[in-house]
């Protein structure tokens, strides 16, 4: 490699710089390169041993090259690149040959998916401490854009951070030209991905279009962006403490399936940005820590707090939910919909068993329903009691629906049976297992189980017993 001029040292102190200040980098680490063969990765891999001299950091260096195999010669071209800097560094070089290779839809966010779970398997195999990338300023400024445009948080503006956890980025502090032009001045051998050329990946769109665009507004517009995302960075921090003590003061009780937990009353006596930013927290944790949520994700949360009922439940992605129940808000796995077949019996059928009635069996249990003459009324809580003008054409016994509405007896309205049984505290793990008793169709009477594990049930107003009526139906649940 060439020797650098000056414009070249200039650029290897202001990087030494940057790794300094942000300890990026610390003395005695394994850092394992991923190297693609472009002009970044091959720049880190030149610029990190006078990094490492400069500031006495004492580092041992590995390189990681994935070889996805989509671009035939030019992807073997890389390849023979990356091996003849490795062998010329002195840095140890692994290869993973992905075959078959990778095509078809998402294949960036499948391929990123892919490179960084070799580079997590490698580094925990050789002992490393940080896997480093060759992202730069510009990269950093397509973040920004690309966060800004896709979720409506004000956390994106913090892009990419020099180390996180232990992923690296040196390079964050310079540009893409600037790098380029230090390889063609040292003699730093890459290949150009001519892909990259391409308006057909988002990133690639932001690259080619909307970020020359911004340019001829502010020339600078790259650094820009990677100022805001400094100072964003650093106010994140700041947020995220208040949220981390808000969230310990908003903490409820978890349930043995939970992966969060938020007492309603407790989150409410926070402020409204505080409040959301402790939700946007819960359920970035419950998604595994790298997610970004979606600002529609925490207004639906923000909603499910505000409800007056303690009830409902929200999608937050990944097939997790949020559930409102018993003041708190529970973060967990959504489980599958819980669905049997319905037990039915027509109303001739009904008439002519008299007495001994018909037996209905669901969800494991087993039922008798009677229909007598005139008016029965029956007090007993945990049996369905309904009073009818005329004998029935069908009877069916079911579990809820979505949205299902009837107006139960002493309410003086109607209401979802998802908020009758939520102001009932039916427990919400036992709300899908509740019973609907139907005739013809319409509601008459929903059954469940209370937070003390006792059977209920109520009427619906416009199946009450009366004097007046010609018949009662009485369903009991028999033992089993």
């Amino acid at each position: 490699m060439a020797r650098a001029n000056a414009a070249g040292f200039r650029l290897e102190r202001r990087l030494a710089n940057f790794v300094d200040r942000e300890v990026v980098l610390r003395c005695d680490e394994h850092a394992l390169l991923l190297l693609s063969g472009g002009a970044d990765s091959m720049a880190l891999l030149a610029l990190l041993p006078n990094v490492d001299t400069r500031l006495g950091l004492r580092l041992r260096l590995s390189a990681l090259h994935v070889d996805y195999g989509a671009r035939g010669a030019a992807s073997d071209r890389d390849c023979e690149i990356v091996v003849r800097a490795c062998e010329a560094a002195g840095v140890p070089l692994h290869v993973v040959s992905l075959r078959p290779r990778l095509s078809g839809a998402g294949f960036q966010a499948r391929a990123r998916a892919f490179r960084y779970e070799r580079a997590a398997e490698l580094a925990a195999a050789l002992g490393c401490h940080v896997v480093a990338t060759g992202h730069n300023r510009d990269d950093q400024a397509e973040t920004i854009l690309y966060r800004l445009a896709k979720y409506a948080t004000p956390r994106g503006l913090a892009g990419m951070r020099p180390r996180e956890a232990r992923l690296v980025r040196p390079l964050l502090c310079l540009g893409a030209a600037e790098i380029r032009e230090y390889c063609h001045a040292c003699g730093v051998e890459y290949g150009e991905d001519v892909t990259n050329a391409q308006p057909v990946y988002a990133r690639n769109a932001l690259r080619l279009e909307v970020l020359p665009a911004l340019a001829r507004l502010n020339p600078r517009v790259a650094e820009t962006l990677a100022d805001t995302a400094a100072m964003a960075a650093a106010e994140a921090d700041v947020l995220a403490a208040a949220t981390a003590a808000a969230a310990a003061r908003s903490a409820g009780s978890l349930a043995p399936q939970d992966l969060a937990a938020l007492d309603i009353a407790a989150l409410r006596a926070e402020a409204p940005a505080l409040r959301a930013l402790v939700l946007h927290e819960a359920a970035r944790k419950a998604l595994g820590g790298e997610a970004l949520v979606e600002r529609r994700v925490v207004e639906a949360l923000l909603a499910l707090c505000a409800r007056r009922d303690d009830s409902g439940r929200s999608s937050i992605g990944r097939g997790l939910e949020a559930v409102r129940a018993g003041g708190v808000l529970h973060f967990r796995r959504r489980e599958a919909p819980h669905d049997c077949v319905p037990a039915s019996v027509d109303g001739a059928a009904l008439a002519a068993a008299e007495g001994g009635g018909v037996a209905l069996a669901i969800c494991g249990r087993r039922f008798r329903a009677r229909l007598l003459e005139g008016s029965a009324l029956e007090r007993d809580p945990a049996r369905a009691c309904v009073g009818l003008a005329a004998p029935p054409r069908r009877v069916t016994l079911r579990h809820l629906r979505r949205g299902e509405r009837f107006a139960p007896l002493g309410l003086g309205h109607e209401t979802t049976v998802a908020r009758f049984l939520a102001g009932a505290r039916a427990p919400a793990s036992e709300r899908a297992r509740a019973l609907v008793l139907t005739i013809d169709d319409a509601v008459a009477w929903v059954g469940y189980t209370d937070a003390g594990a006792t059977t209920r049930g109520r009427v619906a107003q416009g199946f009450r017993v009366r004097e007046s009526s010609r018949c009662t139906l009485l369903v009991v649940e028999e033992d089993t």
